[in-house]
């Protein structure tokens, strides 16, 4: 199920014009994950400048000199475009580089007509920084190279609810015992864990993500946009076992 999710992110982003509204409110509760995670900032930091080059400077061919976030790095240039081109961020060509099909996306539902400091630029970012999060997620497991457990503990969450929500409307809350089950599939050690709840209640920032509240008894509840998108996924996760079974 957490594959699934990943999958189905990128493919319905990436193929519908304009990307569904369910879809986008649901990234956006997504784009913290990889902020300030000391394993994945580099990664991060550097698809976001290439995507602010490509879509805010309109660039449309740079090379690795004009990245400056790989030299901040201890990880190998290299390590990270090979990483950057498996998420469809950017695509190599004669030592250029160009805008991946994720980038080319991006630039096509680019913002205008407003300033940085409106709600409307805000949500836009939070689009961004939740799409390039959940390719590099993708890429990430592709490639093998570091498994992404934080993330995949907070997608882990969303799967025990969508699969423990039976055919029923999907549950609202999601008990202790399934969020503890949920980070213990997906490998999250204890610390991490109550780092990541830390997070998602907005002790970051003042903002929370994908939940309300945590009830006294442990319990979390879900904020209305992420029932609806746990809801529209459930229902795509069946059709596509049913389209299976066809076959």
């Amino acid at each position: 199920m957490n594959l699934f999710q990943i999958t189905n992110i990128l493919e319905t982003y990436i193929s519908e014009n304009p990307p569904p509204d369910w879809l986008l409110k649901g990234v956006r509760e997504l784009a913290w994950i990889f902020k300030e995670y000391p394993y994945t900032s580099a990664y991060f930091n550097t698809a976001s400048e290439v995507a602010e080059i490509f879509i805010i400077d309109r660039a449309e061919t740079i090379t690795s000199d004009d990245i400056g976030e790989v030299n901040f790095t201890r990880l190998a240039t290299p390590k990270v475009l090979t990483l950057l081109e498996d998420a469809l961020i950017i695509r190599r060509e004669n030592g250029n580089i160009y805008p991946g099909a994720l980038v080319e996306k991006l630039r096509q539902v680019r913002w205008e007509g407003y300033k940085m400091d409106t709600p409307q630029i805000e949500d836009k970012l939070l689009e961004l920084h939740g799409i390039l999060t959940v390719t590099l997620i993708q890429a990430m497991i592709t490639e093998r190279t570091y498994m992404p457990h934080r993330a995949l503990g907070v997608f882990s969450i969303l799967s025990q609810n969508i699969l423990n929500s039976g055919d029923d409307d999907i549950q609202r809350y999601i008990s202790k015992y399934h969020v503890e089950l949920a980070y213990a599939t997906a490998k999250v050690g204890n610390r991490q864990q109550r780092r990541i709840n830390r997070m998602m209640l907005g002790f970051s920032d003042g903002k929370t993500k994908l939940i309300s509240d945590i009830t006294h008894d442990g319990q979390m509840e879900f904020k209305d946009s992420m029932v609806n998108y746990m809801s529209i996924m459930r229902t795509r996760y069946r059709e596509r076992a049913r389209e299976r079974v066809r076959e």
